[in-house]
């Protein structure tokens, strides 16, 4: 049953006390985590509140954020990792990673302290499945570290989801810590059912400050002193006479209607209350509700001899409020993302008919340069940060009773004390950046940029949501559904409709989530990484240094048994991205050097196959190649639905040098001697499932490649580079089976296991996957 709860601060229901962790001397947890789409965070947040909830102190990070020696102090440690590119390690592990591989550590032992545990996170589509964890996890043991729990290996692709390993894998870590650091005396775990305190929260700051008898300002009681304003600067010649003419238009009205007639501008009032600070009366508040100087000074402000205060809040005064009107589309704001440019939006084309069912995009981008024109090659991807619309964070404020602090300025706290370490504690989250020039952040503007308040919930999300109810009926649903042991019901509830936050939160209006707990709540919106779709040679900056590049987007709307469509955050951003909008942009160098290409590089043969808008780092790749002078043979299959709808870009593959192209359209219709001679595989075993024909007669890529075995064949022969681009599961297994039944038809190897091991022999062949 749900904490009988009961008026706190700031207007808020606050829980009634509830036990807390304990801080026990020696026990220690460092979860580290390396993260590229957030849900290794995701995963390491879950574990970092198992560990509260048995008295660890705990630290939770990026591993870029730790030195190697941070993991002694620590009586337990656990990694949390993806798999990123071609086996690669997460971009924010880079740094340690290459600590952890330095020469002179081999051999040392020098972390033999350490007691540590991994959980990775991949896709078995991926021939390098789980690799990054795989490597941490051989790295740590040459250096000396024990592991003192298994490691757990989650599949992306499986039908129920990482939840079908980490689930078990959770449980199991979590018994084998109480085993191996049994709590001291009558300390007892934290139940389930109790509520952990916030990480990070939110306060209300204090805005208000007086003005000295000079006029100078000063910081109000109540605000910290960092927070005091800067000195407004004097007023021009004509504010002064705005002033002087707005006081003979309204010298002759009351006090009370002052407000109806040009309002005073901000340095005005700042003038004003300088004038009348000499009086030698008490100090006037600026441009804000007095109920703090009230509060303190038990008196009253006499309001209707203070004209200033009566014109900067008119609002107050009335007693019916207007209804807040909000706009359509987000608002044009930037946010101040380290490392980011500011791009303006030249084109936002529709690639496919009216007609068709998908909407494919193709968006032009100029960036603008920071000191020099950025780098961009062949695999650079352009990361987008979409935003909420108006009327869904207004919806939220609404469902939550927000409506009195959605406008206020807020600071930022971190509400966990950790004695035992020295590293800085941030008082927000990672990548949760504030706008540009903004000062303190309001809860409508968090809301906005910053929280992904679309997504599908998590099962953190559901399981803190019976925190915030009163009612008996709603926090056994939420406790049910976010059970381990109920991932079928939470899957079907969530993830498979589709559901949002949103929608959850509609379906238990008792829900009342604080508007300080948010921090700790709504997962940040992270960036959308799109591979840029033109070469270097088209990027080519302009005299004002400006990068052009463009990216092809599918957006993505679909039905599910909920009536609503879905659509994508992102999706419905770019849909209203209007030409000329500024928006920040990140630009995140390819994982590898694979695509890099040069001279020597470009005359390499090509085989390249792509699926849908998986073409749009192959076109950068083969028009890097085409800009020397003799490129190599380039053999691309491309798969599509129609020649008429989604054929991309196929009006620029004859002015290219050597490159042919082999179209697969899998929805045009065929005839019956076409469909017969398409090839398919025998061989193909996909997740341990049996031999498939799910190709069988289909227009398939991998099918065109058997199709074409004898070219294909002799360009194996030669050393060249193979890129798989497109949708994951199974179309990369597919072309790998294909390519496979090419070698043993054209006699470069006798079986298919023979033919499984030369593909990933370097010498013979170089695979670049990238797939989503």
């Amino acid at each position: 049953m749900a904490e009988v709860q009961e008026s706190g601060q700031d207007g808020e229901s606050q829980p009634q006390p509830q036990p807390q962790p304990v801080a026990i001397e020696g026990r220690t947890m460092m979860v580290l985590y390396g993260s590229e789409t957030g849900n290794a965070e995701e995963i390491a947040m879950e574990l970092v509140k198992m560990a509260r909830r048995l008295h660890f102190q705990t630290v939770v990070d990026e591993m870029d954020s730790f030195k190697l020696t941070d993991l002694l102090r620590y009586s337990v440690v656990i990694f949390v990792t993806s798999t990123t590119g071609q086996g690669d390690m997460p971009r924010n592990t880079t740094k340690f990673w290459r600590n952890l591989l330095r020469e002179k550590l081999s051999k040392t032992n020098c972390l033999a302290p350490v007691n540590f545990a991994i959980f990775g996170l991949g896709d078995s589509s991926y021939p390098k499945f789980n690799w990054a964890a795989r490597k941490l996890r051989v790295r740590l043991l040459q250096l000396g570290a024990s592991e003192f729990f298994k490691q757990g290996e989650a599949d992306e692709r499986h039908d129920d989801g990482i939840d079908s390993i980490f689930v078990p894998w959770y449980q199991e870590l979590r018994t084998t810590l109480s085993t191996r650091h049994p709590l001291p005396g009558n300390i007892k775990p934290l139940s389930d059912d109790t509520q952990l305190p916030p990480v990070y929260t939110l306060r209300l700051a204090s805005t208000m400050f007086t003005f000295s008898a000079s006029g100078s300002p000063s910081t109000a009681v109540g605000s910290d002193a960092g927070d005091a304003p800067e000195t407004p600067s004097p007023p021009t010649a004509e504010e002064l006479e705005e002033l002087a003419a707005r006081f003979e238009r309204t010298k002759t009205k009351a006090a009370v209607h002052t407000h109806i007639e040009n309002p005073r501008s901000h340095v005005l009032n700042v003038v004003a209350a300088a004038e009348r600070s000499r009086d030698g009366t008490f100090p006037p508040f600026m441009a804000r509700r007095d109920d703090v100087w009230e509060n303190l000074h038990n008196r009253r402000v006499d309001s209707l001899d203070k004209d200033n205060i009566i014109t900067d809040h008119p609002e107050k005064y009335l007693l019916h409020k207007p209804h807040r009107t909000v706009s359509s589309l987000p608002p044009e704001d930037m946010l101040a993302i380290p490392g980011s440019y500011v791009a303006r939006l030249m084109y936002n084309e529709r690639q496919t008919p009216d007609d068709h069912w998908q909407d494919v995009r193709q968006l032009t981008f100029g960036i603008e340069p920071r000191r020099r024109p950025p780098i961009i090659t062949a695999g650079t991807t352009l990361v987008i940060y979409p935003k909420n619309y108006p009327e869904d964070v207004q919806s939220l404020i609404d469902m939550m009773g927000w409506q009195e602090v959605a406008e206020k300025p807020l600071d930022f706290t971190h509400s966990v004390a950790s004695a035992m370490t020295a590293l800085s504690l941030t008082t927000r989250p990672k990548h949760l950046y504030l706008k540009e020039r903004a000062g303190k952040g309001t809860l409508r503007d968090l809301l906005t940029h910053n929280f992904d308040i679309t997504a599908i919930p998590k099962r953190n999300f559901v399981r803190e949501l019976m925190f915030f109810t009163t009612e008996d009926l709603e926090t056994t649903r939420l406790r049910e559904l976010s059970s381990y042991g109920s991932e079928q019901e939470f899957y079907d509830y969530t993830s498979r409709p589709r559901r949002t936050i949103l929608e959850l939160l509609r379906d238990f209006p008792g829900v009342k989530i604080p508007f300080s707990r948010v921090m700790d709540m709504f997962p940040i919106i992270r960036g959308r990484e799109f591979s840029i779709c033109n070469g270097e040679d088209m990027i080519t900056a302009n005299e004002g240094g400006i990068a052009i590049v463009s990216i092809l987007v599918a957006l993505v709307k679909y039905k599910t048994i909920i009536r609503k469509p879905r659509e994508g955050l992102c999706s419905r951003y770019l849909r209203h991205l209007a030409p000329e909008s500024l928006v920040r942009v990140q630009l995140k160098p390819p994982t590898s050097s694979t695509l890099h290409t040069d001279e020597l590089s470009a005359r390499r043969p090509l085989i390249a196959v792509a699926t849908g808008t998986g073409i749009a780092p192959i076109r950068a790749l083969i028009q890097d190649r085409d800009q020397f002078a003799e490129p190599g043979r380039t053999l691309l299959f491309f798969g599509c639905r129609n020649e008429k709808a989604d054929y991309f870009y196929h009006d620029e593959w004859p002015n290219m040098h050597n490159v042919e192209v082999i179209p697969a359209f899998s929805r045009d219709p065929m005839t019956p001697m076409e469909r017969c001679k398409l090839p398919h595989s025998s061989e193909l075993g996909y997740m341990l499932l049996p031999a498939l024909k799910y190709d069988e007669g289909k227009n398939y890529v991998q099918n065109q490649i058997r199709k074409h075995a004898l070219k294909v064949g002799e360009m194996l022969r030669e050393n060249p580079l193979v890129v798989i681009c497109g949708s994951s599961g199974l179309m990369p297994a597919s072309v790998r089976s294909a390519l496979q039944d090419v070698l043993v038809k054209t006699s470069v190897v006798r079986t298919h296991w023979q033919a499984k091991k030369w593909l990933n022999e370097p010498q013979n062949v170089t695979i670049w996957q990238e797939t989503w």
